[in-house]
């Protein structure tokens, strides 16, 4: 019987990033790219034996697991992260996904996260008139290692992903 849970409540800290950085004193940028964290990406409630695993969420929002993981439902929600982008009409966005990333325990211990595929897939072209946005959804695959060195307990990190308008 499975006796660890672990609950990834990833908080990923989102920030309002800006292609070009606005200003009081000058108009907007009318071929600027603006981006706007929309939900932050989370794996939900899970427990792991020995030897551990991993737990994905899909850009659709699917969860599923591998190895010695058990995904459970107690109430803690997960979910993908989703941004929306603001750019003019026709702009051609490529993403670039950075480096994998470690998550550090409430009780100690890491895993690690990968940022996986997106939808839409890039290159892609916005077609939104500003004020309206594009949305893009994020998956992830979280890691996990053995009980000792991913204890029960909250996770958080942060992950970093590039924005290419052409």
């Amino acid at each position: 019987m499975r006796k660890l849970i672990v609950i990834a409540a990833l908080l990923v800290t989102g920030f309002a990033s800006y292609g070009q950085t606005p200003t009081d004193t000058l108009p907007g940028d009318p071929g600027g790219l603006y981006i706007y964290t929309i939900q932050n990406m989370s794996f939900g409630a899970f427990s792991h034996g020995n030897n551990g695993g991993t737990v994905s969420v899909t850009p659709a929002g699917i969860r599923s697991a591998t190895g010695d993981v058990l995904l459970l439902n107690l109430g803690f929600q997960y979910y993908n992260a989703v941004f929306e982008l603001e750019a003019a009409p026709g702009a051609i966005i490529s993403v670039i996904n950075g480096p994998d990333v470690v998550l550090t325990g409430s009780n100690g211990g890491s895993m690690t996260l990968h940022i996986g595929s997106h939808d839409p897939v890039t290159p892609f072209s916005t077609v939104v008139q500003p004020p309206g946005r594009t949305e893009i959804r994020f998956g992830g695959t979280l890691t996990i290692g053995n009980a000792a060195t991913s204890p029960p307990g909250v996770y958080s990190g942060s992950f970093y992903i590039m924005f290419n308008q052409e």
